[in-house]
């Protein structure tokens, strides 16, 4: 079922050091293994993590997110969040994750800010 898939998309960010992954479709636990392996995988200083084609999440892929978000700021490695619509944020303010991530409403802003902070 097209619905219950999720394609990756890397791509260089403007910056050096910075990763852009686009996801389209659902992250959840049926979908959430891609995510998983190219986040353990990536070694960016900067990963952005566009959203915006992604109309749900559940909560194993929050926990999936948040995996990956704890495993680089371990490393000083940063992760950021763009194009998060109000479902997808609404699950990560029930869950009371929100606060976490560094959201941004364009991949433009989201690399200009941690282009600026590295």
């Amino acid at each position: 079922m097209p619905n219950d898939q999720l394609h990756l998309e890397a791509k260089n960010g403007a910056a050096p050091g910075q990763r852009v992954l686009v996801l389209t479709g659902v992250l959840t636990i049926s979908t959430l293994f891609a995510f998983q392996e190219f986040t353990h995988k990536d070694q960016s200083e900067a990963l952005i993590v566009d959203l915006s084609g992604v109309p749900y999440i559940d909560s194993a892929g929050l926990g999936s997110m948040i995996s990956a978000y704890v495993s680089r700021e371990r490393e000083a490695r940063k992760m950021a969040l763009v194009g998060v619509n109000d479902r997808v944020k609404m699950v990560m303010t029930v869950s009371g994750v929100d606060q976490l991530f560094r959201t941004y409403p364009t991949i433009a802003e989201a690399e200009k800010t941690l282009g600026a902070a590295a």
